[in-house]
């Protein structure tokens, strides 16, 4: 993927709504800033809308004095404008406002994957139906949070992710901030402090070759406990229709047993025994150096790998004849304790698919 910060559009507004930027097709545009310069002696209102190639909705509606100068500054990554998206606007009278749009367009450099070297954050340019990239406002396309350990549904509580809340020990709702203004394209969890497992999944149809990989994050303490905070992608057989602790594939990160923190490779089998473990390298509480991790499915045989920021990957194990068939994707969270400063928060910044029977990170 190529990004060329540039100006997206300039020109002056007319008075019957007509396109002020769209981006060529293929390309996404990320608007940074728009100014609006009212050069007519007289006010004008301005009317600047978002039209998502379905659907065209008002998101600016203003009065501008003669001679004044409004600049609408976007923070963060910008104001996303899909392909096939654009942007519409006019104004009271023809060619006496200007417009400057201003921000980055990304275009499609050819790879099929666009993971070249430490960018293995970059979004593919052909993505899979099944692809998240967290930019909306909310966990769209999963079809919810299970507390497998009591075996019951959870719910979703958006923006209320607090890292210095102590008390918050209770109950199955999973905070989550997604697309927030300090960590865009993000989505940040917080699990009640209970020692349970909450898995958010989604339901899928599994191909005979899938590459599945995930990039993660977690807040962790020099004084931990075991399993204090763990995140985890896995591959799940669901039992009607939800996960239970029961026939998975995972690879954990910020996995904490006594005097260790390390990533960890392992399966359940469908009656509940876990099996395969292997870990990582412990490196105490620093923080892993890891924060991709992979599982391949070739045939019936599950790979799991976890890779670095440089774009480094190492194997950790391999599962065959399981007794299971996944149907399910999921992140599962963990969070044991509520000491200081607070309960931990993980955070993922996509869940990305591949049909293929070749590592190719």
């Amino acid at each position: 993927m190529q990004l060329n910060r540039k100006a997206l559009a300039f020109g002056q507004l007319p008075s019957s709504k007509g396109d002020l930027y769209a981006p060529a097709s293929g390309n996404k545009g990320l608007v940074h800033n728009i100014f609006l310069h009212n050069t007519n002696t007289t006010a004008e209102t301005v009317v600047l809308n978002y039209h998502d190639g379905t659907s065209e909705h008002e998101i600016f509606n203003q009065s501008l004095s003669a001679g004044e100068t409004v600049i609408w500054d976007f923070k963060g990554a910008g104001d996303i404008v899909e392909d096939g998206g654009k942007y519409t606007g006019n104004t009271d009278t023809a060619s006496k406002v200007t417009f400057k749009i201003d921000g980055t367009e990304e275009s499609p450099s050819g790879s099929s994957l666009s993971v070249v070297g430490a960018n293995l954050w970059a979004p593919p340019d052909q993505p899979h139906a099944e692809d998240d990239e967290f930019t909306g406002d909310t966990l769209s396309g999963w079809t919810g949070v299970q507390n497998v350990a009591d075996g019951v549904a959870g719910s979703f509580s958006y923006g209320a992710i607090d890292s210095y809340d102590t008390s918050f020990n209770s109950g199955n709702v999973v905070r989550v901030n997604v697309n927030g203004l300090t960590r865009p394209s993000w989505a940040l969890i917080q699990t009640p402090a209970v020692y349970k497992q909450f898995v958010i999944y989604k339901a899928i149809t599994v191909p005979t070759n899938l590459l599945i990989w995930s990039r993660m994050k977690f807040n962790n303490r020099l004084s931990y406990v075991a399993d204090d905070t763990v995140v985890a992608l896995e591959f799940i057989d669901s039992v009607a229709g939800v996960p239970t602790t029961n026939g998975r594939v995972s690879l954990y990160l910020n996995e904490s047993d006594p005097g260790t923190v390390q990533a960890q490779s392992m399966t359940y089998s469908s009656g509940g025994t876990a099996g395969g473990i292997v870990n990582s390298t412990d490196v105490d509480s620093q923080g892993q150096a890891l924060e991709y991790v992979a599982i391949h499915k070739i045939g019936s045989t599950f790979h799991t790998w976890i890779g670095t920021s440089a774009g480094n990957w190492i194997w950790m194990n391999s599962y065959s004849g399981l007794d299971f068939t996944p149907d399910m994707v999921g992140i599962s969270v963990v969070n044991l304790s509520v000491a200081a400063p607070g309960v931990s928060v993980v955070g993922v910044d996509f869940v990305r698919f591949l049909e293929t029977d070749n590592f190719l990170l």
